[in-house]
């Protein structure tokens, strides 16, 4: 299929198209991902055309899993920083599964995304979304997409949902989806 330029006003956008985890969070205010300003402007021409309803953007599951696991392992991370090195255990991860109160650190920013999520809006798939007439189990394509493209298997997850999904476009900030050729790849400047 074909590479975009999310950065591009010109490109045309599908009627369907899946959101993924790096250009999400790039959408918070003060992210350090070096094409934030790129994301915020594209979500910004993707939310006129959802609202015209002229695209549907796909929130998926495992996305949405993927940007509450990150934003909330960053918040432990500065709480386990911030302790005293007296007090703290040898990682942060240790430090929550021993004091799992610290994880409502990251509840704030968790509900701060939750309203950037709502203001685009997304549409969150459901199971039932999923149901396939492809004839592929959806292990089988998880491992046709990391063995066919090198892709990491939360990435070949996402694949394989919108696949089944039957959505063909994918909006994303890394590089490494660039490798994949069955869907369209909105993502950074080219």
């Amino acid at each position: 299929m074909t590479l975009f330029d999310l950065a591009d006003p010109a490109i045309p956008l599908p009627a369907q198209l899946v959101l993924d985890t790096s250009l999400l969070l790039a959408c918070r205010t003060g992210d350090d991902n070096p094409n934030a300003q790129v994301a915020q402007q594209f979500i910004r021409r993707l939310r006129r055309k959802i609202a015209d309803y002229q695209t549907i953007g796909w929130l998926l599951i495992p996305v949405l899993q993927e940007c509450y696991h990150i934003i909330l392992s960053r918040s432990l991370r500065r709480t386990w920083e911030a302790l005293p090195p007296s007090d703290r255990r040898s990682n942060w991860l240790v430090t929550y599964k021993h004091q799992p109160n610290f994880l409502a650190a990251g509840f704030d920013d968790m509900a701060k995304f939750d309203d950037i999520l709502a203001a685009i809006p997304l549409t969150l798939t459901q199971p039932d979304d999923m149901a396939s007439s492809l004839g592929h189990s959806l292990d089988a394509r998880i491992r046709y997409f990391i063995t066919t493209y090198y892709l990491l298997p939360q990435d070949a997850l996402i694949l394989a949902e919108a696949e089944r999904l039957g959505v063909t476009a994918v909006a994303t900030l890394d590089h490494d989806w660039r490798r994949v050729t069955e869907f369209d790849i909105y993502t950074t400047p080219i």
